[in-house]
C-alpha cells in the first residue's frame, strides 16, 4: 500500500546551501589524471570470478552497467538520470537501449569528454535541481535514477560530526522521488560501514597522521580526506528512504569493489611508470592541482588507504541497492 507523504522541499532540511564540498571537486580534477592511465571508470565493476586483468576489468564495468540499468527498468523509450555519471558509462548504455538517458556531474573534464561523445550531460549538482527553477519540467519526468558510487560523497565527514547526515541522505531521497514518475525506480552503489558507530565522525576530521600509520582510523581518514564524503551506517539510508521509497533488493558487491581497486592500482602504477600518455595527464593534474595530486598518489599507491577498505578482513561493505518509490 502506498504511503501519503506531503510534498516538502529539498534542502530545507540541513539549512544549508547546495554546494560541492572543495574536496568532492578537487578529487575529481585529480582523478581525470587517470584517464591517461586508461580507467574511466570509478566504481566497482560486477564481477563473474576473480580474473581481474584488462579484459576482466572492463568486463565488469559493463556488466555493473548493465546491471543497475536491469535494476531500474531501462529499456526503450525509458527516461533514465544518472547522478554523478563520471565520464557517462551508464549514459551511454542506457543510450545503446534506446532510452532518452541524462547524466549529472560536477567535474567539468567529466562533462566535457561526455559531450564530445554526443551524451547529454549537464554541470549540475543535484541538489540545486530545484532550487532555480531551470530543472522544474524534470519534476516526475524519470522512469529510473542511478547513483552508481556517487552517494557516498554527498555527507561529508563536518556534516556527520554535526549531526546532519540524516537530513541530507532524506534530502537525497527526496529529490529522487520528486524526479520519479509514480512507480518509479531507483539504483545505488555505496559503500557502508560495517556496523552503526563503528567509526565517530569527529575523530577522522584533519590529518590521518594523528593515528597510527597502518591503522583502520589512518586508512579512513587518509580516505575521506582526498576523496570527500562520508559513509552510511548499516539501515541508514533504509531509514531516511521511509515514506518515500521502500528497498526492494540488495546485493553484496565488497569483493567486486576488491578486485576493482586492485586492478586500478596495478594499472595507474604501470601507466605512470611506462605510458608518456599517462606521464602528459598527470603532469596537468600536477601542474592544477600540485598538493592535491601528491596527496592523492600517496594515499592511492603509497599507503594504499583507498584499496585496504576492501581488502580482508574488510571494515567496509560495498551495498547495491534498488528502491521503488512509494
Amino acid at each position: 500500500m502506498s504511503i501519503a507523504v506531503a510534498p516538502r522541499q529539498p534542502i530545507s532540511a540541513t539549512s544549508l546551501p547546495p554546494v560541492v564540498a572543495p574536496t568532492v571537486r578537487r578529487c575529481y580534477d585529480v582523478l581525470d589524471l587517470c584517464r591517461g592511465c586508461g580507467i574511466i571508470d570509478f566504481t566497482d565493476g560486477k564481477y563473474i570470478d576473480s580474473c581481474n586483468d584488462r579484459t576482466g576489468y572492463l568486463a565488469a564495468q559493463r556488466r555493473q552497467a548493465a546491471y543497475l540499468l536491469d535494476q531500474v527498468g531501462c529499456a526503450s523509450g525509458s527516461r533514465i538520470l544518472d547522478i554523478g555519471c563520471g565520464y557517462g558509462r551508464i549514459v551511454q548504455a542506457a543510450t545503446a537501449r534506446s532510452a532518452a538517458a541524462t547524466g549529472l556531474t560536477i567535474s567539468p573534464p567529466q562533462m566535457a569528454n561526455c559531450r564530445k561523445r554526443g551524451l547529454d550531460v549537464r554541470l549540475c549538482n543535484y541538489r540545486e535541481l530545484f532550487t532555480r527553477g531551470e530543472y522544474d519540467d524534470w519534476e516526475h519526468a524519470f522512469d529510473g535514477i542511478i547513483a552508481n558510487g556517487s552517494l557516498e560523497h554527498f555527507v561529508q565527514c563536518e556534516d556527520a560530526a554535526a549531526g546532519r547526515a540524516d537530513a541530507m541522505y532524506t534530502e537525497f531521497f527526496d529529490v529522487c522521488h520528486r524526479l520519479l514518475s509514480p512507480g518509479g525506480k531507483l539504483a545505488t552503489t555505496a559503500i557502508h560501514m560495517r556496523r552503526a558507530g563503528q567509526w565517530k565522525a569527529a575523530d577522522l576530521l584533519g590529518e590521518p597522521g594523528r593515528w597510527p600509520k597502518g591503522s583502520e582510523h589512518y586508512h579512513l581518514a587518509d580516505v575521506l580526506r582526498n576523496f570527500g564524503g562520508w559513509y552510511p551506517e548499516p539501515g541508514q539510508l533504509e531509514r531516511c528512504a521511509e515514506g518515500r521509497f521502500r528497498l526492494i533488493a540488495a546485493e553484496d558487491g565488497t569483493h567486486d569493489y576488491f578486485l576493482t581497486s586492485e586492478y586500478w592500482m596495478r594499472q595507474i602504477r604501470r601507466s605512470l611508470a611506462l605510458n608518456p600518455r599517462a606521464w602528459l595527464s598527470a603532469l596537468r593534474v600536477f601542474v592544477r592541482q600540485p598538493h592535491a595530486a601528491l596527496e592523492m598518489m600517496r594515499c592511492l599507491l603509497r599507503d594504499e588507504s583507498w584499496n585496504y577498505q576492501f581488502r580482508a578482513p574488510a571494515p567496509t561493505q560495498l551495498w547495491r541497492q534498488t528502491w521503488v518509490a512509494v
